[in-house]
């Protein structure tokens, strides 16, 4: 209840300050921000890139802008949590290692709602190279997802003690239960980082992928795609 009561308070003085004004544009509407103010998970489908909510208020936030406007997807979503600076002073540092343990990601839940069942959002994962140099590391991993098959991955990121940048790219074609291609190469991005503003830590993830609208599947591959995006930034966010 204590820490609660800290983190509606500090997200509040950001409010007061004009930080929020600075942090978000008006894309939020008064009942997300409220849910950020009470310091939950806001989770957005957002279908295009010029909805997207966050400024670029830093160098990592308008990458991940950039990135995202660049691929100009389809089908596009936010997930956003904002906490509370003291007592988390290492989250930052600690969300490398967790983002770079790739055979982690085997057994993250995924909710398929069209089955109405839990399944593992990647079956498999291998990784095949890592190269780090100073504050970068970039890796080359093979991620097994139905019902897309195994993706050819590079998984990017830059990291400092108060910031963090990870982005993954599909290498390959995502073909559709390997029946019709879905997306083509470098056409899937999941992007999430991290920054402290002001007396917060920002957590943000956005995902898109740019992807043909076939009218018979268009909401099947939708929510395939979607879900599994914002699956992914939110087990990270709730291990934090």
């Amino acid at each position: 209840m204590k820490k609660k009561c800290i983190l509606c308070l500090v997200l509040a003085i950001i409010v007061a300050t004009s930080g929020w004004a600075q942090l978000f544009n008006d894309k939020l509407s008064a009942e997300e921000q409220q849910q950020l103010a009470d310091g939950k998970l806001l989770i957005r489908n957002i279908g295009k890139a010029k909805n997207i909510s966050l400024n670029p208020v830093t160098p990592f936030a308008k990458k991940a802008i950039d990135t995202i406007e660049e691929l100009d997807p389809a089908y596009l979503a936010e997930v956003i949590q904002i906490i509370p600076y003291t007592g988390n002073e290492h989250l930052i540092e600690s969300l490398k290692p967790m983002l770079l343990d790739v055979q982690s990601y085997v057994g993250i839940p995924y909710y398929s709602e069209r089955a109405e069942a839990y399944y593992d959002l990647y079956s498999s994962a291998e990784v095949k190279s890592i190269n780090e140099q100073g504050s970068i590391t970039r890796m080359n991993a093979i991620l097994e997802m139905e019902p897309f098959g195994n993706i050819d991955t590079d998984i990017y990121m830059d990291a400092t003690s108060e910031s963090i940048y990870y982005e993954m790219t599909n290498l390959n074609k995502l073909r559709y239960y390997d029946k019709f291609t879905c997306a083509r190469e470098e056409k899937m991005k999941s992007i999430i980082t991290a920054f402290k503003f002001g007396d917060s830590i920002v957590l943000y993830g956005i995902g898109g992928v740019d992807a043909p609208s076939i009218f018979f599947l268009r909401d099947r591959v939708e929510t395939s795609f979607m879900n599994r995006i914002k699956t992914f930034c939110s087990y990270f966010f709730a291990k934090l």
